[in-house]
């Protein structure tokens, strides 16, 4: 890499390889709070695929978790990664990856809303709702339709929190940590399931002959064809997406192999 990215921030490390689950993409940046490493051994992943990919992981400097002015840096260099390898459109056609979507809205969160709310309690104001979070809510809007506009494919991950009722947490139902404005900007979404070969729960906790456990994705939207909402997907991957959103075989499946 050259220029200001060998000096871009001591939070941003680049890698060469991905999880498998999204191994079709060419820029994935990486703001879970798990490590990306464990994930990294694919034996089946070609050293040339490897060699196509780029993966920046934005993380807390110190044990003490994210602070401000890290937040901010990291929102700063993934807008200079999102222009250096998509304003020139040669990424046009390849992917471009924001992994956990609910920590890149957090530092968002954090450095636009936060200090808004504290202005506003120190001066003795009343709060004013969705007003503090509109900067922030348009830098998500923005951000994302840009580079939806580069013609490249977008996936944003995020986490899943335990729905409540009064009575307490409602048995196998979540939601996604997201801010509100994804669920219209995006296409498709999916909702990633882990369920047990036995009984099907999300939150089996059977410690009889319950042995193993299968991936599924639940179709949340599906904007070219609403009918396909609620279907359960086994063994979800790229080219059935496309396949069912487009009506046709992804045009050159050499792109998007292992």
């Amino acid at each position: 890499m050259s220029g200001i990215f060998h000096k871009l921030y001591d939070i941003v490390r680049k890698h060469h390889e991905i999880p498998r689950w999204y191994q079709h993409c060419r820029v994935s940046n990486n703001f879970g709070d798990r490590t990306v490493e464990p994930l990294l051994m694919d034996k089946d992943m070609s050293d040339e695929r490897r060699e196509q990919i780029t993966v920046y992981n934005f993380q807390a400097e110190t044990p003490f978790g994210w602070t401000r002015p890290e937040c901010l840096k990291s929102l700063d260099a993934l807008s200079k990664i999102a222009q250096h390898h998509l304003a020139d459109g040669s990424l046009k056609g390849g992917t471009f990856a924001i992994d956990s979507g609910s920590t890149w809205w957090a530092a968002l969160q954090e450095v636009y809303v936060a200090p808004e709310m504290e202005k506003r309690a120190s001066d003795g104001k009343k709060k004013t709702g969705g007003l503090e979070y509109s900067k922030a809510n348009l830098m998500v809007n923005g951000a994302l339709s840009w580079i939806k506009k580069q013609g490249v494919f977008l996936i944003v991950t995020h986490q899943k929190k335990q729905d409540w009722a009064k009575d307490g947490p409602i048995p196998g139902q979540f939601s996604p940590r997201m801010n509100s404005k994804v669920p219209y900007i995006v296409e498709v979404r999916l909702d990633l399931q882990k369920l047990c070969s036995t009984c099907g729960s999300q939150t089996c906790e059977s410690s009889q002959n319950h042995v193993g456990r299968r991936h599924v994705g639940r179709i949340a939207k599906f904007g070219r064809n609403t009918k396909l909402e609620g279907t359960v997907l086994e063994n979800v991957t790229f080219e059935l997406i496309y396949l069912l959103y487009m009506g046709e075989a992804f045009p050159d499946p050499e792109r998007i192999k292992p």
